[in-house]
């Protein structure tokens, strides 16, 4: 049992008084048999030094460590093994380093080590939101079996091994028992932002966060070949105490689609099964609360962790163990889903390596060659029969809510439903041969380097007619989004005569990571650095007219454009706000005239076609 914080509001009072309330833990009502023995962790604790015990182990699963404890973990699995080094790839805002410890049977401890062995690189990552610290747990666990007992030591002869522990280290000392209402333990963990109060699996496209733009450097200079990022999730109780998400449609380029569907998938789901898993898939019921509707999976935009990996060519899993299964339950699981899927690659290491580099040159030859490329989608409409493994719920009368409640119980309940797993591209475009970024928009520049994308500075100014884009009618979101305030706007393509001056950069899209840069710069796209607001300014009007002034010159327009004319009151019959509003229908009359300012809505960056 532990106690809740409630805010309560007291008449007698001009501030809410926080008063102790004592609640159950969240429990499920089911969990997978084969928990109970939790063979594989059982073994594993079994096996190793009492100095290489993690404090979930020590504890009998109540507690989990804090981020000096993961230091300190790593730090001593270096002593017990040559084979590994940890090392800091940067500081968060609060001066804790960013830790990763590498693993390997050739000491490859550098990106340029590592790419001389041939071996396949694979980055397991935690605790990006840190009260879901289960893989942190398994992974330190999963490292000291393969370097110190090598139980696992085999795998070093095909893969190199990066563990990042604790990704937002500064979230994860956030301290508390509260942080998560929907979890069962441990006892107190981390909070899911940052110092800064950001969410890092939002940030891997826009690259706010100092942790995120550390973690990119890294991440392009070792460029993994496979990438697990351990989550817990909450919501609905079910049967399944793992649930994955991969990116398997057009979201990722073809060939490593088809590896992830026809060798990865099947595989990882046989063997989960053996174990005594209930593995699914992450996402929902097509209408809310119907599944007879269906069942689909959550096409993700690069500000997620797997859709940023399928942007940058690499497959990766996603894992969410949930929230109501006990702490030592969800470390099981990700315990034995991380060393399945390395099991996997290790059979056959050659065919992924290949299919990684046969994608990042598909991807470099797009360039200019006309193929529309994906940048949004839907699940489509073709599906296939799924059972969805459910546990049977009521709902309770609550005089507090104000109406039921649901209240699951201990009941299976397997639902035969269909699944839509497959995708429809609602959002396409070509890649050009390169884009020319003015040298003033130094942010979008700096984004560009930091995710790895090739540019060339210019030495001369650039003139010429271009492809690009007028962006109009933006509307902003109205309240914080991860720290921005998001703008959407209707995108019109056009070719217009621009000048690039001499600094600014050129994007050769020739490159593996043209997809990247497709994502950021096409304006369109749903993590576009636009969309993120980097370039609110280009909607600004700076200059102004005083209505005394434009009138005339509005009455001569339409003395001599008959045709604006026309159009113009078509908007006043249509619109009775806009015809009631004289501002508004000069600034329209201002907008056609040459004083509107040439490069207001005109998006900036132009692409080489």
């Amino acid at each position: 049992m532990r106690t809740l914080l409630n805010a309560v509001a007291l008449s007698s009072l001009s501030f809410a008084q926080v008063v102790e309330v004592p609640v159950m833990a969240p429990v499920s009502q089911w969990e997978p048999p084969a928990a109970k023995l939790a063979v594989s962790l059982a073994e594993s604790t079994a096996a190793a030094p009492k100095n290489l015990l993690t404090v979930g182990e020590r504890s009998e699963w109540r507690e989990t460590g804090r981020y000096t404890d993961s230091v300190a973990f790593a730090r001593a699995l270096e002593k017990a093994s040559p084979w590994v080094r940890t090392i800091s790839f940067g500081k968060s805002p609060q001066g804790r380093d960013l830790i990763a410890t590498i693993v390997s049977k050739d000491r490859a401890f550098t990106p340029e080590a590592a790419r001389k062995t041939g071996k396949l690189i694979v980055l397991l990552e935690s605790c990006i939101h840190p009260g879901e610290v289960d893989g942190k747990e398994a992974g330190e666990m999963l490292l000291r079996d393969v370097a110190v007992t090598k139980r696992y030591a085999a795998w070093l002869d095909q893969v190199i091994l990066i563990n990042i522990p604790i990704f937002n280290v500064d979230g994860h000392e956030i301290w508390s028992g509260y942080n998560r209402i929907n979890q069962q333990g441990p006892n107190a963990m981390g909070f899911r932002a940052t110092a800064q109060r950001l969410n890092l699996n939002r940030d891997f496209l826009k690259a706010d966060a100092p942790e995120m733009q550390a973690w990119l450097r890294f991440f392009n200079a070792w460029l993994p070949d496979f990438f697990i990022d351990n989550h817990v999730t909450d919501g609905a109780d079910f049967q399944y105490d793992v649930s994955i998400d991969t990116p398997m449609n057009q979201d990722i380029w073809e060939n490593l689609a088809r590896w992830t569907r026809e060798r990865y998938l099947p595989a990882l789901q046989d063997a989960m099964t053996t174990d005594g898993h209930v593995m699914g898939p992450y996402g929902g019921f097509r209408q809310r609360g119907r599944p007879e509707s269906g069942f689909q999976t959550l096409g993700v935009t690069p500000r997620y962790s797997n859709g940023y990996l399928a942007a940058q060519n690499r497959p990766s899993l996603l894992v969410e163990t949930h929230s109501l299964k006990t702490f030592k339950t969800r470390s099981w699981g990700h315990y034995n889903i991380m060393k399945r899927s390395i099991e996997i690659l290790v059979r056959d290491p050659k065919t992924l390596w290949e299919a990684v580099r046969e994608a990042d040159r598909a991807v470099a030859a797009l360039a200019g060659a006309g193929t529309a490329v994906h940048l949004d989608g839907d699940s489509s409409d073709e599906t296939k029969p799924f059972t969805f493994r459910a546990l049977r719920a009521e709902g309770r009368p609550s005089t507090l809510a104000g109406g039921p409640v649901l209240v699951y119980q201990k009941e299976t309940l397997d639902i035969p439903t269909k699944i839509f797993d497959r995708m429809k591209t609602t959002l396409a475009a070509t890649v050009p041969k390169g884009y020319y970024v003015p040298a003033e928009w130094s942010e979008v520049i700096e984004r560009l380097a930091l995710h790895g994308v090739r540019t060339e500075r210019t030495t001369r100014e650039v003139r010429g007619e271009f492809a690009t884009y007028r962006l109009t009618e933006p509307k902003w979101s109205t309240t914080p989004f991860e720290g921005r305030l998001t703008v959407d706007f209707r995108v019109t393509p056009v070719k217009e005569k621009r000048v690039i001056p001499a600094g600014s950069v050129y994007v050769p899209m020739n490159q593996r990571a043209a997809r990247v840069a497709l994502n950021l710069l096409e304006p369109a796209a749903p993590d576009s650095l636009v969309r993120w607001g980097f370039l609110n300014s280009i909607f600004e009007q700076k200059e102004y007219f005083s209505d005394y002034v434009f009138e005339p010159i509005a009455q001569e327009m339409a003395r001599r454009h008959p045709e604006l004319l026309a159009e113009f009151n078509a908007r006043v019959k249509a619109d009775v706000r806009f015809a009631g509003n004289p501002r508004a229908r000069l600034q329209w009359w201002y907008e056609r005239s040459p004083y509107l300012e040439p490069d207001k809505n005109a998006y900036p960056i132009v692409r080489v076609e």
